[in-house]
């Protein structure tokens, strides 16, 4: 019987392959992930299993991340060592950007939808540059985020799809899923500021939900920072459900 216990588990381990690093180290049955520093996902511990034997673990760890130039970062999910974030937070790590897994049955989320033929789909199944730059453009990200991004997509090594939106020629939202062992990781859902609330974000989720569904996939997840109160009522509408929390711990100061 699947407890949502292994849920947790098998979503944690497959998000990492959705959004994989630059370079990563494994240690004991920790995972220290580095990309440029952009995106604390790409550039965090990540703390699945139990805290390293080495006495020295949190030294290694930090002087990994120093030689980079990137600040200490830790993954804190409910299924990391129960005692981790109080040993973080007594060592000067800060708890930022708490977060949200929710996941839905591929099939509630189309029934919870409407196909609106108003918007121009366009995808693919593989990552090009100018994808990359509406990316960045749309959320208004940093010009400078184009390396990780584009090394970080081109890496994917499960199946996935990337989706753009148009209205006319202009290019109005965007999104991406991909598809491991049954399960769809949709993310990068981002909308145009000047054309929110009108249906963009629901007819990405379900477009990329129909991928995933005829790809092999039953269910489909994604992430979402806590303070994002609009997209947790949309995926709320939509079906999704929370099954695990997580937030970061970054050492302040550095």
């Amino acid at each position: 019987m699947t407890t949502e216990t292994d849920i947790v588990h098998s979503i944690e381990k497959l998000a990492v392959n959705a959004w994989p690093p630059y370079t990563q180290m494994l240690f004991e049955s920790w995972n220290l992930r580095a990309t440029f520093g952009v995106t604390k996902r790409a550039n965090s511990v990540h703390t699945i299993g139990p805290i390293p034997e080495n006495k020295d673990w949190l030294k290694i760890i930090e002087q990994f991340y120093k030689v980079k130039s990137i600040t200490p970062c830790f993954y804190i999910s409910e299924i990391s060592p129960s005692e981790l974030d109080v040993i973080l937070e007594e060592k000067g790590y800060d708890k930022c950007d708490p977060s949200f897994i929710m996941q839905a049955p591929c099939e509630k989320i189309l029934k919870n939808t409407i196909p609106d033929h108003t918007w121009i789909i366009q995808s693919s199944s593989e990552i090009k540059s100018a994808w990359i730059n509406n990316l960045i453009h749309l959320s208004e990200a940093s010009p400078d985020k184009y390396e990780a991004y584009s090394h970080i997509l081109s890496a994917i090594k499960p199946m996935k799809h990337f989706m753009s939106i148009y209205s006319g020629n202009q290019i109005v939202g965007m999104g991406s899923v991909v598809v491991e062992n049954g399960w769809g990781c949709i993310s990068n859902i981002v909308v145009d500021k000047n054309y929110r609330r009108k249906g963009i974000a629901v007819q990405l989720v379900r477009h990329l939900t129909a991928w995933a569904l005829t790809n092999d996939a039953s269910h489909v997840y994604l992430q979402v920072v806590a303070e994002n109160q609009a997209a947790l009522h949309l995926y709320d509408k939509l079906g999704f459900q929370t099954v695990s929390e997580y937030h970061f711990r970054v050492l302040a100061g550095s």
